[in-house]
């Protein structure tokens, strides 16, 4: 015979049987956010019985590439075309240090599928250059990138509850991803064969080497899937 707790129970049924089994379901939301580096998606799991501990995995997704018409003197324009991807698959683990306070602090590491930015610069009619003029065809098509580890650290704190009391919360947070340091590609066709541009790479990758972080900050809204409750069902 099963019986509810909380409900009207015959006095022949009040004692708890020790074998009794108590279920605990774990607190789950999910967590969307948007900021400085694009739109994400979070699934959150907590960790610990005093829910100050929660697992977080997801990702996020930007891209740009809008062709930009950059002024070179009165009628002519070179033109750049942008290939910025930010596509993150992340893990991290969140951790709230003080019990009656929102504030947190965040920890983990992610794999990027596009850790580089690429650009390509064309003329688009002829080129002066304070009374060089070159055709498209003697500009010819340059395109530089540059290239980061695909495996990154991420460092963030902020104020927000993964699993808000009243199904949804919303939260700020910010941090910094370690991207490593980054290398320069150059590939071109043009003028540039007949100069010793590729020997300025390197130090163009010298003075990039600080560039290893990746700052951001982003609003988040949470939705509560499943809260802390205790179910107890009673076997007897």
């Amino acid at each position: 015979m099963t019986y509810l707790v909380g409900f009207n129970q015959p006095a022949f049924a009040t004692h708890v049987p020790p074998d009794s089994l108590r279920r605990v379901q774990p607190q789950q939301s999910i967590s969307a956010y948007v900021g400085t580096t694009g739109p994400g998606l979070l699934y959150n799991r907590v960790l610990s019985q005093s829910n100050r501990l929660t697992l977080r995995v997801g990702g996020q997704y930007a891209a740009y590439r809008q062709t930009v018409r950059l002024k070179a003197s009165s009628d002519s324009y070179i033109q750049i075309n942008p290939d910025i991807t930010i596509g993150l698959a992340l893990a991290s683990l969140k951790w709230h240090p003080f019990q009656k306070s929102s504030f947190f602090i965040t920890g983990g590491v992610g794999y990027t599928w596009h850790p580089d930015m690429r650009f390509t610069l064309s003329a688009e009619n002829k080129l002066d250059l304070d009374g060089l003029v070159m055709t498209p065809e003697d500009v010819g098509i340059v395109t530089i990138g540059f290239r980061w580890h695909p495996v990154v650290g991420y460092l963030g704190w902020g104020f927000g509850r993964s699993f808000p009391n009243k199904r949804f919360g919303a939260g700020v947070e910010m941090g910094v991803f370690y991207l490593g340091k980054p290398s320069v590609n150059l590939d071109y066709e043009g003028f540039l064969e007949t100069t010793t541009i590729d020997e300025q790479v390197p130090i163009v990758e010298r003075n990039l080497s600080n560039y290893r972080y990746l700052p951001t900050l982003n609003l988040t809204l949470s939705y509560t899937l499943i809260n802390a409750r205790k179910r107890i069902q009673l076997v007897n």
